[in-house]
């Protein structure tokens, strides 16, 4: 009986670890933004953000190589191509819900904390990408 209980719950966490656990960042938009440049938009963003020396500069920089143990940052971009995503939803505000675009990656419930940081690094590209200064860093104007 003891046997039968143990093995039941190393199947229960084993299979709660594995489960789909998407992490992502939301970028608010503006609510007044046509559904075609926003659907514009994220077809952009998707298609620069996979490309490959992006992807690789995003595994060197978060270290997948050592926490997925992957034999080049060629094989992480890869796997982050895999399972990254953009796509249109909702975020929280002070003013209620607004639209947005997420940016994250669909990863394991068990590599929350390697997929959370590979969903923020990201960001630093996109604002890059979109030609706007990342939140809190310092303008032209506060010079």
């Amino acid at each position: 009986m003891v046997l039968l209980v143990g093995g039941g719950w190393y199947a229960r966490h084993t299979y709660q670890q594995n489960r789909a656990h998407p992490m992502w960042v939301p970028m608010p938009i503006n609510p007044a933004l046509p559904l075609a440049t926003r659907d514009a938009i994220i077809r952009d963003l998707k298609t620069q953000l996979s490309d490959q020396t992006l992807l690789v500069r995003v595994s060197r920089d978060v270290g997948l190589t050592s926490k997925w143990h992957l034999a080049s940052d060629e094989e992480g971009a890869v796997k982050i191509r895999e399972e990254l995503f953009v796509r249109a939803g909702e975020a929280d505000s002070p003013m209620g819900k607004v639209p947005s675009i997420n940016i994250g990656i669909t990863g394991k419930f068990k590599d929350r904390d390697i997929s959370s940081a590979i969903a923020l690094r990201l960001m630093t590209d996109v604002w890059k990408i979109l030609g706007l200064p990342a939140p809190g860093a310092p303008r032209k104007s506060d010079w």
